[in-house]
C-alpha cells in the first residue's frame, strides 16, 4: 500500500487526491514518498487497482481471523475488533475516494478545464519564442487538445512560409500545454458545432487558409470559444 499510494502522489497534482494518500498513511502509519514526477492518469489507476486488491485481501484474511477470535472469550478481543473495523471502514472510503480521474494540471500547476485555451511554447525560424494555440476538449478517453496548424509552414530547409493549408488536429492533452485563459461562460455544444464546421470548411477549401498574420492558430483557437478570430500575439508584433 506504501507503493501504491506512492505512485499515486507522484503523478497527480491533485490536492484532494494527495490530500486521501495522507489520510491512508496516517491510518496506517507509514511513510510513502509525495514528490511529483510527472502526470500520468495510467500510473494512478494502476495503482488504484492495486489497492483495491489488496483490500479485499485483507478483508478477507481479517474475516478469516475473526472465525478464530470469535472462539475466545470476547473481552480479550471486542475492543481490538472495533478499532480494526472502525480502520477497514475508513480505509475502504479512503480508497474509494482515490477511484475517480484526477484533476488535470500544467507544468506550472495551473489546473486545467474542458474549453479552456492552452498554449505550447515554440520558437520560429529566428529562434523567437511564440505561443501555439489550442482548445482543450472532454472525450471519453480523456482530455484532447484541438488546435489549427499548417504542415506547409515548415519546409525542409527549415523556413516557414506565410501561408499554407489549415488542419484541425486533436492530441492528447500533456502538461506541456500551458494554461492561457478561460472563458467565463462558454457553450460546450457551440464550440464543438464550431470546430466541427470549421473542419468541413478546410476540406473543401480551395485556396489555403491558413496564414501567419491573417488566420493562425491563435485566430482559429479564439474563434471556436469566443466566435471571434483573433491573434494577440499579431496585436503585440505590430505595436512594436
Amino acid at each position: 500500500m506504501k507503493n501504491a499510494i506512492s505512485q499515486i502522489s507522484k503523478h497527480t497534482r491533485d490536492q484532494t487526491i494527495i490530500k486521501t494518500c495522507q489520510a491512508i498513511s496516517e491510518i496506517l502509519e507509514i511513510d510513502f514518498d509525495s514528490a511529483f514526477v510527472k502526470i500520468s492518469t495510467e500510473l494512478h489507476f494502476q495503482a488504484v487497482c492495486r489497492l483495491q486488491k489488496h483490500q479485499a485481501w485483507v478483508i478477507n484474511k481479517y474475516k478469516e481471523s475473526k472465525n478464530y477470535v470469535n472462539d475466545y472469550n470476547s473481552k480479550w478481543s471486542a475492543t481490538l475488533l472495533e478499532i480494526i473495523d472502525t480502520q477497514l471502514a475508513r480505509l475502504s472510503q479512503l480508497i474509494i475516494l482515490l477511484d475517480r480521474e484526477p484533476d488535470i494540471f500544467d507544468n506550472n500547476g495551473q489546473m486545467i478545464r474542458p474549453n479552456d485555451l492552452v498554449t505550447y511554447p515554440c520558437k520560429d525560424q529566428e529562434a523567437r519564442d511564440y505561443d501555439h494555440y489550442g482548445v482543450v476538449r472532454a472525450t471519453p478517453n480523456g482530455y484532447r487538445v484541438a488546435h489549427f496548424f499548417t504542415g506547409e509552414t515548415v519546409k525542409p530547409e527549415g523556413r516557414i512560409v506565410d501561408v499554407g493549408i489549415g488542419y484541425v488536429h486533436f492530441a492528447c492533452y500533456t502538461s506541456d500545454w500551458i494554461f492561457k485563459e478561460r472563458a467565463e461562460s462558454v457553450i460546450d455544444s457551440q464550440i464543438e458545432a464550431r470546430i466541427h464546421e470549421s473542419r468541413e470548411k478546410i476540406l473543401n477549401a480551395k485556396d489555403k487558409l491558413w496564414n501567419k498574420l491573417s488566420y493562425n492558430c491563435e485566430h482559429w483557437a479564439r474563434e471556436m470559444i469566443y466566435g471571434e478570430a483573433k491573434s494577440t500575439q499579431i496585436e503585440s508584433l505590430r505595436k512594436k
